[in-house]
């Protein structure tokens, strides 16, 4: 079986995806052994999921190693993968030789000839996008052939326009969901007017739009809302004021939190992560849901707008 995923292009690169990927993030964990995280990805594509988001941070670089075991070179499959930044005595910052390097290493990991989306992964700041290292090493390896896309995965306003202004992306990802956008209204705009490609990470902001959590209930240990550290108890409190619209649909907060990411159609795709194939399955029909009718909008708008 597999489902009719509506496809968006990626800004004007040609490029086509699901509107829903798969960020893997949780690929490689040792909650799974290596053949269960294959099985999982396979499932995915299986289903028509087109688009996986990996980084070489993810556990340490076995997510990237298993999705290069899974799919190796598969052209019907698009690939998107972030290199860090170095850490020395001048701090956090990219240099040319580090993503170029870096883009070499996923390249080996991925098995693949061409890395069809190269992301930064720091801040996507101002001064990050401003730096000479970015725009060479990115021009360098897209002329060579070694990437198609060039991007950042950003938490800057600034640094995101400044990029996009000065031609230096093809794409960005953003953070972009119910309770977490203010980031990304600055973007939207400008996006639109250039087509430049945008990837939306945590639609559920990590869990907390699911509809598990409740104000002044403990989150368990271990689970991934916790990264959220003390902006945790916020996201659920503003989480459940969109409890009484999201009871309305059959899938919940979650399908609800879908479809308000899906309605922007300046976003090319978002990607949401899953350690299981239920999960996978979850996220592919709460992105085949019932779109976000006109009433629905008005009331989350006015929910926003009161928070």
């Amino acid at each position: 079986m597999q489902y009719d995923i509506p496809q968006r292009e990626l800004g004007q690169s040609g490029l086509t995806v699901s509107v829903i990927g798969l960020g893997c993030n949780r690929i490689g964990e040792d909650i799974h052994t290596e053949a269960e995280w294959i099985a999982l990805l396979e499932q995915a594509a299986d289903w028509g999921v087109t688009l996986f988001d990996t980084a070489t941070q993810y556990a340490g670089g076995r997510s990237q190693e298993i999705i290069g075991k899974a799919f190796g070179n598969r052209d019907d499959l698009v690939i998107a993968t972030k290199v860090s930044p170095i850490r020395d005595e001048h701090g956090t910052r990219f240099t040319y030789e580090s993503i170029v390097e870096g883009a070499e290493n996923c390249l080996r990991l991925l098995r693949r000839d061409t890395i069809d989306v190269l992301q930064t992964h720091g801040s996507g700041s101002l001064a990050e996008v401003r730096s000479p290292a970015f725009a060479e090493a990115m021009n360098h390896l897209q002329e060579s052939g070694k990437i198609r896309l060039r991007a950042s995965a950003t938490f800057s306003a600034e640094g995101a326009t400044w990029a996009i202004e000065n031609g230096l992306v093809d794409l960005l990802q953003i953070t972009y969901n119910l309770v977490d956008r203010d980031h990304a209204m600055p973007i939207l705009p400008i996006a639109g007017v250039r087509n430049t490609g945008l990837l939306a990470r945590m639609p559920y902001q990590r869990g907390s739009l699911t509809g598990k959590f409740h104000p002044g209930r403990p989150v368990a240990e271990g689970h991934r809302a916790r990264l959220q550290g003390d902006r945790l108890a916020d996201d659920i409190a503003a989480a459940e004021r969109f409890r009484e619209l999201a009871d309305a649909r059959s899938g919940g907060m979650g399908e609800l939190a879908m479809q308000y990411v899906l309605h922007e159609d300046r976003i090319s795709a978002t990607i949401p992560g899953a350690r299981s194939i239920d999960q996978i399955r979850t996220n592919i029909e709460n992105a085949l849901a019932k779109p976000i009718t006109d009433e629905e909008l008005a009331e989350i708008e006015r929910i926003q707008s009161a928070s």
